[in-house]
């Protein structure tokens, strides 16, 4: 004969940490948690009051959001068998469109290296790139070349292939984190067309097989001429292999040059071609830039808009752009008087504003990345106090 249990009590389910608002990009997911305490709770999650299916743990990750998402809430009924408690109304905020996971034409935008902060993984590094050196990081999450009023080559020109040095961060993120290689690399004018597919060594410096800028895993993210100085710098961001990728995640590399005059239609063209406009840069009075397909997304039509500015005026350019949805794709020189280039892209017709802040090097630039915003330049401006301004997006 069973004895039945004497003296055992079961202690009410109460909530001790309530979910929290959301605010993600279109595309992506939200998670909601609670924290319950009581004897064996048991959770129900709700969608505007509505139970969802499955959705008992305590913790809720939404589907791949859509627009028609904005603005629903999201609660827990946690019971147990002395009653049950519902939590507050969590609520969802939508916003501007995530690029697909491993687009590495959106500089890392929320990509999953950066969209759940990735301040943490490890100490940055601020550095410069020489003449004819080249510096691999694998994975990483790193920022283009930096562009401003100073310049990086020595006045008058030095052409014996040590006259600039190109300043640049990047972050090494845990091999678990599916993050690209970021790659900076400087060499002879003359051997530009060379090395853009050269797998060896620029300048004496081996960087490893494969670490081309045009193959088809690479997207080319920064890019200087300086002819006068006879030197050159580019940087790139490379796929490393993951089990979520899929082969035809191939990147197409288009490069051109136009006159500046023609460089906003150049912009256009390529956007309604599918392909993104990553680097720009001032040569001779001529603009060559890079731009990209991608085989996994062949169907995208996509919005360009160019801006000439001030070195001083390059943030507020920048903060104009993502006003407008656009996604900063490229930054460049636009003359050798320190007027940049910014290049924004978005999807056609998606202008919802993309949030956008900017932030001198140090803590506050690590309290954007902890948020999950992506570098997508910095700015040096030799006038201020604090001379680096970067520029971030989510």
């Amino acid at each position: 004969m069973t004895t039945p249990s004497v003296g055992v009590s079961v202690l009410a389910p109460s909530i001790t940490s309530q979910p929290a608002n959301q605010s993600v990009p279109m595309g992506l997911s939200a998670t909601y948690s609670v924290t319950a305490s009581g004897t064996s709770p048991q959770y129900q999650w709700q969608r505007n009051g509505a139970a969802i299916a499955g959705a008992t743990a305590s913790s809720y990750t939404t589907p791949a959001t859509t627009f028609a998402d904005a603005g629903a809430s999201f609660s827990v009924i946690v019971t147990n068998a002395a009653g049950s408690v519902t939590s507050s109304d969590a609520s969802l905020t939508i916003t501007a469109r995530a690029p697909d996971a491993g687009d590495l034409r959106f500089q890392l935008v929320d990509a999953p290296a950066t969209v759940s902060g990735w301040a943490n993984a490890g100490i940055g590094l601020n550095t410069m790139l020489p003449g004819r050196s080249a510096f691999s990081y694998s994975p990483s999450v790193g920022t283009p070349l930096w562009f401003g009023s100073a310049g990086y080559c020595s006045v008058p020109p030095i052409t014996n292939g040590v006259g600039c040095d190109w300043s640049y961060a990047v972050w090494p993120v845990a091999a678990s984190v599916e993050a690209p290689a970021t790659i900076y690399g400087a060499d002879f004018f003359e051997n530009f067309p060379a090395d853009l597919v050269q797998p060896g060594a620029w300048g004496g410096m081996p960087m490893g097989d494969g670490l081309t800028p045009t193959s088809s895993s690479s997207v080319i993210n920064s890019l200087d001429l300086e002819p006068a100085s006879d030197l050159f710098a580019v940087s790139w961001l490379q796929a490393l292999p993951s089990a979520s990728r899929e082969p035809a995640s191939a990147f197409v590399m288009e490069q051109n040059t136009v006159s500046p005059a023609a460089l906003p239609a150049a912009a256009t063209q390529e956007g309604a071609a599918g392909r993104v406009i990553t680097a720009v840069s001032v040569s001779d009075g001529q603009i060559t830039y890079f731009a990209y397909a991608w085989q996994a997304d062949p169907l995208t039509i996509y919005e360009a808009q160019v801006l000439q500015s001030s070195t001083a005026n390059a943030p507020a350019a920048a903060a104009a752009l993502a006003s407008q949805g656009y996604i900063i794709t490229a930054i460049g020189q636009a003359d050798d008087s320190g007027d940049l280039l910014l290049v924004g892209t978005r999807v056609q017709g998606d202008s919802m504003p993309r949030p956008f802040q900017t932030a001198p090097g140090g803590a506050a630039e690590s309290a954007w990345q902890q948020q999950g915003y992506a570098i997508v330049g910095v700015i040096v401006n030799l006038t201020q106090t604090n001379p680096y301004t970067y520029l971030f997006e989510r």
